[in-house]
């Protein structure tokens, strides 16, 4: 779209623009022109939300833009609440229902009169205690709960235009100030003092609320962690306990130390173990060796009853001896035993001495000496064993006592990771405890932290009214609506309306275009005459160029087909004016149409009806549908105009012989593929290419086919069309253009 056709657009709905914009103004003029008077009061709070100081954090904090933001949002959701705004109207009626009259500090007189109308005294008995705000108001939420549907409850809570209804007192604007800790509230009404009043007790409320939520909210935490913690407590005592039954069922002190210790006993036992082992060897080998040297006395000794008895008995005394060596008992018991010990190898030495005090070995080494030492190595051997023995029983002692300590570690462990289990979760649960209780303490604090900085003042005068903003914003809007309405239906019209359009959806080479005639007031300034005229000249012109293109400028006659897809295309009309601007020209033209011309419409030329049917398809030439009065040779011109060849069918043999084709079609309807289809059928039985000639063209489209219009334009008008068209020095701005 140009800005031409734009600026044709508006001026062919100009009118239509301007009525609905004036009808659209006055309308809100007389709806506002006795509104009432209109009170504003504000309100400023300071909520620290961004810069306040909390028990969370006593240093400064970086700033959280998302939880700032988060945290507004759901202050102003609490403060434009419904619960919120009726507990508002619900303390705002009990105020008006404490006082004894009107009080312009609290409400006007005729205030006072629409309040009285809505609670009587009777209903004000009822509702009002006067000892407890808190019973009164529990008071007014049973009577909107019980009579919820009565005319009386919906006019002073559901009306929007009673002070005390939630849909009044939702159009307060709470919005923060820039980025600051500020939140502004504003309220409008009627009344000054209802104004003012409706703001504190919305203050009053909101903080209330506020407080309950959080600390409600805080306070759920902070029972829900009490109770795990008193469940960790008792899961850690249980475990505890369990921990102290095994340990004394199992007399276990300190499980670790005892293991060291017994760990420690055990090694030391075997390193003595060991060292006895080679006391034992190195007795027996020198044991052998003297036994060998005294092998010819050896009967004798060994015989030797006394001797071995009192053998026996220090063996029976070392190994007394070794056992308490070992498990370090009594000392004076193991004193006494060696004493005793001593005094028989004494008895024994000196009875070996005796007998065998002449004796000597094989290798001539007296026997004494060899008899004295092999006592010693036996009594070293026999005592080595005897220890040997005791080791032996102390091996399996703790090897007893391994078999009994290694599964008590196992079990210590698995309870000492079960307490520890439940002591992290124990610790868990406090410190979430703790955080929930920090929480809880700095959300009290929050709350209490939101002061009134500016408190709703009484608004003296009211504000300036805005009744002519309104009614210029109605003028606008009812001069932009109807404007976009147009421009919609503008793009989305999909008529032919223009040549071009018609050339690109018919295929066809225009011939010739007829405007729409009709006297409207967007074409008041177009001189129809001319545009008939110079549009009907156009098209004969063009015919008779057609005739020289098809080489049949000098025949006689020329047989014009002239047709349509469709019936009611103006081919009648067409037809008229080019017959009668020929016959003008001093052509001889003929017309045969299928009905007769309108009673309005002047023929210069002769006129033929046929009649469609049966007869008239069958017919073989045009001759055939004349009267026998007419000579069709005497012609320049035979017209013969067909009806819709879409829907009605046609003599082939006469179309075949056409000289020219003319399909005429209307602006204000849409082509379709079947419209394309008829076209293409009717031009293949033809023998020429048919042109194309579009009736009912808006005078403003006609531009497009004859240039520039004859209008009578102002001085402005012609100067916007010269900027728009940039044309400044190439034309004059006549009045006729």
């Amino acid at each position: 779209m140009t800005l031409i056709q734009f600026f044709r657009i508006v001026n062919r709905n100009f009118n239509l623009f301007v009525l609905c914009s004036l009808v659209l103004a006055i309308t809100v003029f007389l709806m506002t022109k006795s509104a009432p008077e209109i009170y504003e009061s504000e309100t400023e709070i300071f909520t620290g939300i961004a810069s306040g100081i909390n028990v969370e954090s006593i240093e400064k904090a970086t700033l959280d833009f998302f939880a700032t933001s988060n945290a507004y949002d759901n202050l102003i959701n609490v403060i434009k609440s419904r619960q919120t705004l009726e507990e508002v109207g619900e303390r705002l009626l009990i105020q008006h229902m404490l006082l004894e009259s009107a009080d312009p500090r609290y409400i006007s007189q005729e205030n006072y009169g629409h309040f009285r109308f809505k609670i009587s005294d009777s209903l004000e008995d009822v509702l009002l205690d006067p000892d407890s705000l808190e019973q009164t108001l529990q008071n007014i939420k049973d009577y909107k709960k019980k009579y919820y549907n009565s005319f009386k409850v919906r006019l002073t809570f559901e009306d929007p235009g009673s002070p005390y209804s939630y849909k009044a007192i939702q159009n307060i604007q709470v919005y923060r100030i820039q980025n600051s800790d500020l939140v502004k509230i504003t309220y409008n009404w009627s009344d000054p003092g209802i104004c003012q009043n409706t703001l504190k007790i919305l203050n009053e409320v909101f903080t209330e609320k506020l407080s309950s939520i959080k600390q409600g909210q805080s306070s759920d935490v902070v029972e829900y962690f009490k109770e795990q913690v008193d469940l960790a407590t008792e899961r850690l005592t249980r475990v505890e306990q369990k921990l102290k039954d095994f340990r004394i069922r199992n007399r276990i002190i300190n499980y670790n130390e005892q293991t060291k210790s017994i760990a420690s006993l055990k090694e030391q036992m075997e390193d003595e173990y060991q060292k006895e082992l080679g006391i034992k060897a190195s007795a027996e080998a020198a044991l052998m060796k003297l036994e060998e040297k005294l092998e010819l006395n050896k009967e004798i000794i060994r015989f030797s009853d006394a001797i071995l008895e009192k053998r026996q008995e220090l063996v029976n005394l070392n190994s007394k001896i070794a056992q308490l060596e070992v498990y370090y008992n009594d000392i004076e018991q193991l004193a006494n035993l060696r004493a005793k010990a001593e005094k028989l190898k004494a008895e024994l030495s000196n009875d070996l001495q005796k007998r065998y005090q002449y004796g000597k070995t094989t290798e001539g080494v007296p026997v004494k000496d060899l008899l004295s030492q092999w006592l010693e190595s036996t009594l070293r051997l026999d005592a080595s064993k005897a220890r040997l023995d005791i080791f032996e029983k102390r091996k399996e002692y703790f090897r007893k006592v391994y078999d009994e300590f290694a599964p008590l570690g196992s079990e210590i462990a698995r309870l000492e990771r079960e307490i520890a289990v439940e002591e992290k979760n124990y610790l868990e649960l406090l410190h979430n405890l703790n955080l929930a209780l920090m929480r809880q303490r700095s959300e009290a604090l929050a709350t209490g932290g939101v002061v009134v900085t500016v408190p709703p003042h009484y608004p003296l005068k009211p504000r300036k009214s805005k009744t002519t903003l309104l009614v210029l914003i109605a003028a606008v809007i009812g001069f932009v609506v109807p404007f976009g309405i147009v421009l919609v239906v503008e793009f989305l019209d999909n008529t032919i309306r223009t040549p071009q359009r018609a050339e690109e959806l018919t295929g066809l080479k225009l011939l010739g275009a007829y405007p729409n005639l009709t006297r409207r007031s967007e074409t008041k300034s177009i001189n129809m005459d001319w545009l008939k005229e110079k549009s009907t000249g156009l098209m004969t012109q063009n015919t008779r160029l057609e005739a020289r293109a098809q080489g049949i400028l000098q025949k006689k006659p020329k047989y014009v087909m002239v047709f349509s897809t469709r019936f009611g295309e103006g081919k009648l009309l067409v037809t008229n004016v080019l017959a009668n601007e020929l016959v003008s020209l001093n052509f001889k033209v003929l017309v045969i149409s299928y009905k007769e011309l309108d009673k309005e419409d002047t023929a210069y030329y002769d006129y033929v009806v046929y009649e469609p049917g049966k007869k008239f398809i069958s017919i073989k030439s045009i001759s055939e549908a004349v009267p026998p009065k007419y000579n069709t040779n005497l012609y320049d011109y035979v017209f013969v105009v067909l009806k819709g060849v879409l829907t009605d069918q046609y003599p082939l043999d006469v179309v075949e012989s056409a000289d020219m084709g003319l399909c005429v079609v209307n602006a204000n309807r849409n082509w379709n593929r079947a419209d394309g289809f008829a076209l293409k059928e009717f031009s293949n039985t033809l023998n020429c290419t048919p042109r194309l000639v579009i009736n009912g063209v808006e005078p403003d489209f006609m531009t497009n086919v004859l240039g520039d219009i004859e209008k009578n334009r102002s001085l402005i008008r012609r100067i916007i069309k010269s900027i728009l068209t940039l044309q400044f020095h190439t034309r004059k701005f006549n009045r006729a253009s």
